[in-house]
């Protein structure tokens, strides 16, 4: 796959980073900004190529976000009531000032051992047919995916790649530090990635943290995430980062 690479990606101090310029892709007001871009050609050129890669990829991220959304139901808890004696008027009370929690949580509020964060993948076949990964889904070289990110806070992203070689591959980040993300469903990251001929099993982790982190921090938890594995990215556990939330998919590549 192509992938970022931040131990050798290079930026003029001077110049603006990915971050800043995705806002004006965005069409956020940012004078300063704006006002450095007409006049750098380095930023302008960065610039351009990413509202082209935005225009390419509108009508892929419109037909993923025209999919019907899926209700998710949370179960009510068994209750066990310690009286039998209890009056039946004070039983229904008791129901109906709990009965709104549970369906309606708020956003603070998960199930144990679940993550509000969410991570979809699109991928983009050879043929031109645009459909969302499932866990274990299979892709080909030449394939192309996208990522869309969920989650109910702001805070800081990185993606990763875990493959089979051993090797952590940086999909998402803003140089050498974590993508700023803010509070929203589906919001597509920038860029996509072309999948070379590589064969074998890859685990895709998308990492975020409410205070800011270095892509090598997240790299380093990585590498060690699979060197616990013996390398088998199907087997890789939780990267672990104090304060941070995490969730994975695992991709199948075939020839």
């Amino acid at each position: 796959m192509r992938a970022i690479d931040f131990s050798r990606q290079t930026r003029d101090e001077a110049c603006l980073s990915d971050l800043a310029l995705d806002r004006l892709v965005a069409g956020e007001r940012a004078d300063d900004a704006a006002a450095h871009a007409g006049g750098c050609a380095r930023c302008g050129a960065r610039l351009d190529e990413l509202r082209r890669a935005l225009a390419a990829d509108a009508p892929l991220l419109d037909q993923i976000r025209q999919r019907p959304a899926t209700a998710t139901v949370v179960p009510l808890p068994r209750r066990v009531w310690l009286s039998a004696m209890l009056p039946l008027v004070a039983a229904a009370a008791v129901v109906l000032f709990l009965l709104p929690r549970f369906l309606r949580p708020s956003i603070g509020e998960r199930e144990k051992g679940s993550s509000a964060l969410a991570l979809d993948v699109v991928v983009k076949r050879a043929d031109g047919r645009v459909e969302t990964l499932g866990p274990q889904g299979r892709v080909r070289p030449g394939d192309a995916i996208r990522f869309l990110v969920s989650t109910p806070r702001a805070g800081h992203l990185v993606i990763l790649g875990l493959d089979a070689a051993g090797k952590v591959s940086v999909y998402v980040a803003d140089g050498d530090d974590a993508h700023r993300i803010d509070r929203g469903a589906q919001q597509a990251m920038p860029g996509s990635i072309v999948l070379d001929a590589t064969p074998g099993a890859e685990k895709l982790v998308a990492l975020e943290c409410e205070a800011r982190f270095t892509v090598a921090d997240a790299v380093d938890a990585g590498r060690r995430s699979l060197e616990r594995a013996a390398r088998d990215p199907r087997r890789a556990g939780a990267l672990g980062l104090p304060g941070c939330e995490e969730v994975a998919l695992t991709m199948d590549k075939s020839q």
